[in-house]
């Protein structure tokens, strides 16, 4: 059966801008729910992203952008290091051709970023690199366990992920593997195994995605043979669509999150959430679909990553990058609050006080998140609008996957 034109709506990139833009809207009239909402500050929050570029790359366009290969580019007491290309290198060394190393490395990307919700404060990782914490623990984490074999079923290849390996991997392994103890709490570790075992279904049903040209009982079904369907896709010699890296994205993996979310039609739409801001009173069927607003944040978030792997080792050009939009969590959206543009309500400041935290806390489908993330996604493209205008750069020198940039 296909799906209803608002749950297909609701899917898409396009659906994640216009309905964090209706938001804006309602913000510049002074009708959010939730927040006040001070404009000017904008060009504050521009001038300060910008000063960190001059400080550290000199330039918009020297950033690279932001993706989950950023956590595997580390400083040592050697010098910097860039330990997915290390690892490359290796790789072609021992005649491994570049298309199975840009294979490989979505392997690893996948899974990485499957795993990367929020650690907790009292979780770190202990590498010979140093001591990782947070979503950079998270990263080199999964690197190590890579590199081990765990994600794999090949008994002499190691570096790949696959449906047979994932399907079979258990809490206790996805807990060693993250050095969890009683003294070394993950939060949602088992969670993080299950969406590992998610994928490895995701994986077995999704031939069409991630099978591959070479997929068989000797070839299990891997997140890196998305780069085959791909090259299938391709609408000029070598450039492929964004909207087919995201179909393979947010259909081929839809099995992977939890179902128990919002739904619309029967189908669960994942990152999508009501939001009381775009209420208006009605309880029928369409209007309710009205007032959902989709993020898909985890999904986008490993688009974006999967992007530099595709155009870097792939060396597929990918068309429409610009539909992607920045990712509402709580690292943009606390800038945005920081500095003033964004000012919580003092009734839902109250709120969030009543169990006495120092800071308000919220549930993440509580209607307040829903509108700061709604109003992050918006303000995000507007932000990045005033960097382009304000970097110094003409038009046609702009770099391209520029509100990546702007979010690393």
């Amino acid at each position: 059966m296909s799906m209803s034109y608002n749950v297909t709506y609701l899917k898409s990139l396009q659906a994640v801008r216009e309905r964090s833009h209706r938001v804006y809207e309602l913000a510049q009239r002074g009708q959010l729910e939730h927040f006040e909402f001070d404009e000017s500050k904008i060009d504050d929050v521009a001038d300060y992203v910008l000063s960190l570029v001059h400080r550290d790359y000199a330039s918009i366009a020297s950033v690279p952008p932001h993706g989950r290969w950023r956590s595997y580019c580390v400083k040592t007491p050697e010098g910097d290091r860039d330990l997915v290309a290390e690892h490359v290198l290796k790789w072609k060394a021992s005649d491994v051709s570049e298309w199975e190393c840009a294979r490989r490395v979505i392997d690893l990307i996948m899974v990485s970023v499957l795993i990367d919700a929020g650690a907790g404060a009292n979780w770190h990782y202990e590498d010979e690199l140093g001591v990782f914490e947070r979503t950079e623990g998270l990263g080199i984490a999964a690197l190590r366990m890579f590199e081990r074999g765990v994600f794999s079923s090949h008994p002499h290849n190691p570096f790949q992920a696959d449906a047979r390996a994932l399907l079979v991997l258990s809490d206790t392994d996805v807990a060693r593997g993250f050095q969890v103890t009683d003294s070394n709490p993950l939060l949602g570790c088992a969670n993080r195994a299950q969406l590992l075992r998610n994928l490895g279904r995701a994986l077995s049903d999704g031939s069409r995605y991630f099978g591959g040209k070479c997929a068989c009982n000797n070839h299990p079904a891997r997140p890196g043979f998305m780069l085959d369907y791909l090259s299938g896709c391709t609408e000029a010699p070598l450039v492929v669509s964004i909207d087919d890296v995201w179909d393979v994205v947010i259909d081929g993996l839809a099995c992977v999150w939890p179902a128990g979310r919002t739904q619309l039609d029967g189908v669960a739409l994942g990152d999508v959430w009501v939001c009381d801001t775009l209420d208006v009173g009605s309880d029928s069927e369409r209007q309710r679909a009205d007032t959902l607003v989709p993020f898909h944040k985890l999904s986008q978030w490993l688009a974006w990553s999967l992007l530099e792997v595709v155009v870097k080792l792939g060396k597929l050009k990918v068309s429409g990058t610009e539909k992607l939009t920045g990712l509402p969590e709580y690292r943009n959206g606390g800038l945005l609050v920081d500095m003033g543009v964004l000012t919580l309500s003092p009734a839902d400041l109250a709120r969030g006080l009543r169990d006495g935290s120092s800071v308000p806390v919220f549930e993440g489908g509580d209607a307040v998140i829903v509108e700061w993330r709604a109003m992050t996604v918006a303000l995000l493209d507007k932000i990045a609008d005033r960097i382009k205008a304000k970097c110094g750069l003409p038009s046609d020198q702009l770099p391209d996957m520029f509100l990546a940039r702007v979010l690393e």
